[in-house]
């Protein structure tokens, strides 16, 4: 098992996971989700230069690393685990096969209920993704992260920067940023988004 940006305790203290779920299965989640779901955002390079900061003694991160870790991506994280493990923890596999891992005494729900459960969660993943996100590109993060900023293919992946949240009620020409800028401009009103500013070649901007 790799280097873990958040802790068993930090987990279970901010998800609905009981104290009792075995520490295995969310180590794996833990992973998938900072492998997959964080390295996506932030980029093979940057990554990496996290996780190697961090060691069995403590980490090496600078302040505004430091703010960045604990404020934005162990949140992230904690979230996206949980949403990654609610399969996992329904239902684990076995010598025998995949088998429903249920508590003595304790009624299992139905994968409906689970479907529901996990969409809730998603979410709440997609939210602290985005904060995340926002705080990298137009937060008081930008522009403090050389190995964010200058990512290449060489590297490995570079970073994801389109939009990811949205909540459940629709607009109808609208964007997360607010009313779709394109349609202001064919009425005669120029606006500006610091957003496409920054990025003016990403598609969420208009």
């Amino acid at each position: 098992m790799g280097v873990l940006l958040i802790s068993e305790v930090k987990l279970k203290n901010y998800t609905n996971i009981n104290k009792n779920v075995d520490m295995d299965v969310l180590k794996a989640e833990i992973q998938i989700a900072q492998d997959v779901d964080l390295q996506t955002t932030l980029g093979t390079l940057f990554y990496k230069h996290l996780l190697s900061q961090v060691s069995s003694t403590g980490t090496t991160f600078n302040a505004d690393e430091t703010i960045l870790v604990n404020d934005y991506i162990q949140p992230f994280l904690i979230q996206t685990a949980y949403f990654n493990a609610i399969p996992q923890i329904m239902y684990r596999t076995m010598n025998r096969g995949i088998v429903e891992g249920t508590m003595e005494n304790a009624k299992s729900i139905d994968i409906e209920t689970m479907k529901y459960l996990r969409n809730v969660q998603k979410s709440r993943a997609d939210f602290y993704l985005q904060r995340l996100m926002d705080y990298l590109l137009t937060g008081r993060g930008q522009n403090k992260f050389p190995q964010y900023n200058t990512a290449s293919t060489i590297d490995g992946m570079i970073p994801d920067r389109i939009q990811k949240y949205n909540n459940g009620i629709f607009l109808k020409h609208s964007t997360r940023k607010g009313w779709d800028m394109s349609r202001m401009a064919q009425n005669g009103i120029m606006p500006y988004s610091e957003y496409a500013n920054a990025w003016w070649n990403c598609p969420d901007c208009f």
